[in-house]
């Protein structure tokens, strides 16, 4: 049983259909939630004291999470082949969690709606009158990772910046699965708040493109083995092929192994305006992301709408 963070039911199909395939005499099951109702759903299982709720894997954005549960105990020092060519700061020196793939939130463009030479790059060409109504944005209230974006933005350019950017009135939505979606049905022109493949899909208009000056977001989403877990030797087998060159070779940003060559021609993560460890430091302070968080609660105004996993991806919002 994996338990993945995430916006959408399908969204880990990608590569665990591949895993599948691979090992086709396993049983595998998994959940796609958001992280933050994930996690708790694995303390709630634990303060129950039934094994049954609790999953094998736990594969986590919310980085934080693993501190926890590695300081007090809950996971197993575990560390798959090909664990000592994972970047060194982002697992654990004992093997409690170790990142997996990374993921990647920059911009993301449908070229039937706006030309490549005008398409918005860094924060202030989102300000852009002409993108007026074209411009679809995750609530960064609602997600840690797209709070993460704001917060960086608000540090580069102001808090100006980020009314200037509320007042171009652009479409919000919860989860960040969502602008993907709405980019490739070609509903909306440009949205930075989600990610894609770095390479495009043969067919397709879209592209997903790095900001020419502006920094961008990247982390590498994280699994540990619960020490309750009940199939281990499942869970053991799930980290070693998702370390393998098999999948890392194969994943759609940035691979999590330091020999393996980003897609698209793109060099390693090392090597871009973008910083996974700054990102992960930011989430271990709790206290600032939540004042953060309500700052923006204030700006934008509460969410609206169904939670990113129960949205009709069929209707534009």
């Amino acid at each position: 049983m994996l338990r993945a963070g995430g916006d959408k039911p399908d969204q880990i199909d990608y590569y665990l259909d591949m895993f599948k395939a691979r090992f086709p005499e396993l049983d595998v099951t998994h959940s796609v939630d958001v992280s933050i109702n994930h996690a708790p759903r694995y303390d709630n299982a634990r303060a129950a004291g039934s094994e049954a709720g609790i999953p094998d894997v736990i594969q986590f954005q919310t980085l934080h999470d693993f501190h926890h549960y590695a300081e007090n105990g809950l996971l197993e020092a575990y560390r798959p082949k090909n664990w000592d060519k994972v970047f060194p700061d982002h697992k654990d020196p004992h093997g409690r969690w170790t990142g997996l793939y990374g993921v990647t939130f920059t911009n993301y463009i449908n070229l039937d709606n706006v030309d490549e030479d005008k398409a918005p790059r860094d924060a202030v060409d989102y300000l852009d009158p002409a993108l007026k109504g074209k411009v679809i944005l995750t609530y960064p209230h609602d997600d840690d990772a797209v709070l993460y974006q704001f917060w960086k933005l608000k540090q580069k350019y102001g808090w100006n910046y980020l009314e200037a950017l509320v007042a171009s009135e652009p479409t919000w939505v919860r989860g960040t699965a969502m602008p993907y979606v709405a980019i490739n049905n070609g509903w909306y022109a440009a949205s930075f708040t989600t990610f894609w493949a770095f390479e495009p899909f043969p067919g397709t208009n879209t592209r997903f493109m790095f900001p020419e000056e502006d920094y961008f977001l990247t982390w590498f989403q994280t699994v540990g083995i619960p020490k309750q877990a009940r199939n281990k030797a499942a869970a053991r087998l799930y980290l070693n092929w998702m370390l393998s060159e098999e999948f890392q070779g194969k994943w759609l940003q940035f691979p999590v192994r330091m020999d393996i060559e980003a897609p698209g021609g793109h060099k390693s993560v090392l090597n871009h305006n973008t910083s996974p460890g700054d990102f992960h430091r930011w989430m271990l302070k709790r206290d600032q992301v939540e004042r953060f968080r309500m700052q923006m609660l204030q700006l934008i105004g509460p969410v609206h709408g169904p939670t990113p996993i129960e949205i009709d991806y069929s209707a534009k919002p």
